[in-house]
């Protein structure tokens, strides 16, 4: 208590002053090295809790892209599928004689040897071996080779094992569109004295009841042959997207007629 006393009544008249300028002179530097020190670590941490805060923002924004992108794409979905049944309702008014099912196709043979796919309809669907399959435009997919209770395979017009009896619809020649590999037509027995170019669309005869007269299955590409030959060689493209299937529909009421030489 005296010591105390004793000090600020020396340090009142100034006799301190030197020992104080001595203190601050000595701990100035050591002040200012400190302050060098922390400051520093004062900004690290304070540029930390931006940068926290930065990718805080910057992950909430790319949640929200995410999710804005999917939303975009769930749309366009969407939209497409909306066309797609458009224009397949367009199908079926256009056909109005015939009754429908439409199908999603699910899958294709596994092993590319054979062009068939597979669909989500079956017995219990109405489905009926036979049933020709067609897609927007009218035009031909294939036909129903194989049903089971909840699914079907359809085979493809540009399968090896198809044929389709049909004519030019320009000029009326008749032939038979058969299948080939490399998903590639060919309509046989087109005679020599045929009129037919390439561009000519090429449809369902209806001869021999496998089909309805009418749907169309490609463009002519290609003509050739000799005068000498019997027939003509021609090349078909098909109009059908037959890689790109995602929907389809089935001619539910019509019954093939399976004809037997006399």
């Amino acid at each position: 208590m005296g010591v105390g006393v004793l000090l600020l009544a020396l340090s009142g008249i100034g006799l301190l002053r030197p020992v104080e300028n001595v203190s601050y002179t000595v701990l100035s530097p050591i002040e200012a090295a400190l302050r060098s020190i922390a400051q520093p670590i004062a900004n690290a941490v304070s540029n930390y809790g931006d940068v926290r805060a930065l990718t805080t923002e910057n992950e909430g924004l790319r949640a929200e892209n995410e999710r804005l992108n999917a939303e975009i794409a769930r749309l366009r979905e969407e939209g497409t599928q909306h066309e797609q049944l458009e224009r397949l309702l367009e199908v079926k008014n256009s056909l109005s004689d015939q009754d429908f099912s439409a199908a999603k196709v699910f899958a294709r043979d596994p092993s590319n040897l054979r062009e068939v796919i597979a669909i989500d309809r079956g017995n219990s669907d109405g489905m009926r071996v036979g049933m020709p399959v067609v897609t927007e435009g009218n035009t031909l997919v294939g036909t129903l080779t194989r049903v089971e209770s909840d699914h079907a395979w359809v085979t493809l017009v540009t399968d090896v094992d198809s044929a389709v009896s049909s004519l030019i619809l320009e000029s009326r020649a008749p032939g038979v569109v058969a299948g080939g590999y490399n998903r590639r037509l060919s309509m046989e027995f087109v005679s020599q004295d045929s009129a037919v170019k390439e561009g000519d669309t090429v449809v369902t005869s209806g001869l021999g009841g496998s089909y309805p007269a009418g749907l169309v299955i490609g463009k002519v590409t290609g003509v050739s042959g000799q005068r000498q030959e019997v027939f003509r060689a021609v090349t078909v493209e098909p109009l059908a997207s037959l890689t790109r299937l995602e929907t389809v529909l089935v001619m539910t009421s019509f019954v093939p007629t399976r004809l037997t030489t006399p």
